[in-house]
């Protein structure tokens, strides 16, 4: 994951680092210009630079696209990017059986040449790729209440105990424990009436484990008893009390953001998503594809706007942050409204858009 503080995107500007191209954009105060990272021009003065997550922003603010690193073209990787994105569907379609002398036979490419393109965009070979739907897979079956066997067999594990050694680590429980909806866990919440409505906060003792904002504080426990039906829930307590009384303050306007830990079993993807967001600036937005794209996986555009949709603890990994290249603000599971209320509070130029 590439870092974003300001030191180290005025590092990579300084070495001209084309590995933070398409992650973020920086113009030239006294030139009007601005470029890619790796642009090979003049280097500026640090004081003459600011920074942006998206070209389009730093063309509003009235910056010229530089005519040699030419920052509002296409990136060169789109075909490569379209093109495993192709085989990834081939994959899935194929429910993750498909071997790698299919896909290169689909694909009408060497076998290297394949294994070479998924790494580049994803990061990962395209048995890895089959590996993680498959347990997407394992995973939503067995949320739906599917057994441990039918799951496993029907996401294309030959066993049992082969289901149970690809997921432990993936799940953060045995399947049988994911299956029960928090069985043995204790979990306190509590509500509190903000600005933006009822906010709900779920926590254990490590963290935070689910925040609702609705308007009917009654629905918004039912709904949480409903996602924690088996675990043991009780009102109030701390740390969930103070952790709680921040949430509400920065709701309010009275505080910064608070960076509060949270405890929620997710995929790898989905945390190394989740914690990408809570890196992000407060005041800033980024593109689905611009995360992506950080994060190295430029071809993951959909499975990040999926990592942001099943946020469990919104606000505490501020999903509001990232929107689409298109108008509007995309889906926001409290209400577009309240997204924009947010974008609002965070002094966002996005909260207009």
């Amino acid at each position: 994951m590439k870092d974003l503080r300001e030191e180290a995107l005025w590092s990579a500007v300084a070495n001209r680092d084309a590995a933070y191209d398409g992650v973020f954009y920086y113009g030239v105060k006294t030139t009007h210009v601005y470029c890619r990272p790796g642009c090979p021009s003049h280097l500026p003065k640090r004081e003459n630079v600011v920074f942006a997550f998206s070209s389009r922003s730093l063309a509003e603010a009235g910056f010229r696209p530089c005519r040699r690193c030419r920052p509002d073209s296409p990136d060169m990787r789109t075909e490569a990017v379209e093109a495993v994105v192709r085989l990834c569907r081939s994959i899935e379609e194929a429910d993750g059986r498909m071997s790698l002398s299919e896909l290169a036979h689909h694909a009408c490419m060497s076998e290297s040449a394949v294994t070479r393109l998924f790494r580049q965009a994803l990061g990962v070979t395209p048995k890895g790729y089959a590996e993680s739907h498959r347990i997407e897979r394992f995973r939503a079956a067995l949320r739906a209440g599917t057994g441990v066997l039918d799951a496993a067999y029907d996401s294309g594990y030959g066993s049992t105990s082969r289901a149970y050694e690809k997921a432990n680590g993936r799940l953060g429980m045995t399947p049988r424990s994911y299956r029960s909806r928090g069985q043995g866990q204790r979990v306190a919440y509590t509500t509190v009436e903000t600005p933006m409505g009822w906010l709900l906060v779920a926590a254990t003792a490590k963290g935070i484990s689910a925040v609702k904002l609705g308007d009917d504080p009654a629905a918004l426990e039912s709904e949480l008893r409903q996602e924690f039906s088996a675990a043991e829930l009780t009102a109030g307590g701390e740390p969930l009390g103070g952790w709680t009384r921040l949430l509400a303050a920065y709701l309010d306007g009275r505080a910064p953001w608070p960076q509060l830990p949270y405890d929620v079993r997710a995929t790898a993807f989905q945390r190394q998503v989740w914690e990408f967001l809570r890196r992000i600036p407060v005041g800033q937005t980024m593109h689905y594809s611009e995360v992506a794209g950080a994060l190295g996986q430029p071809a993951a555009t959909r499975a990040v706007a999926r990592a942001c949709a099943t946020n469990p603890v919104a606000l505490v990994v501020p999903c509001h942050r990232v929107v689409p290249k298109g108008p509007g603000f995309a889906g926001f599971r409290w209400g577009i409204e309240r997204k924009k209320q947010l974008l609002e509070l965070e002094g966002s130029p996005e909260a207009n858009r």
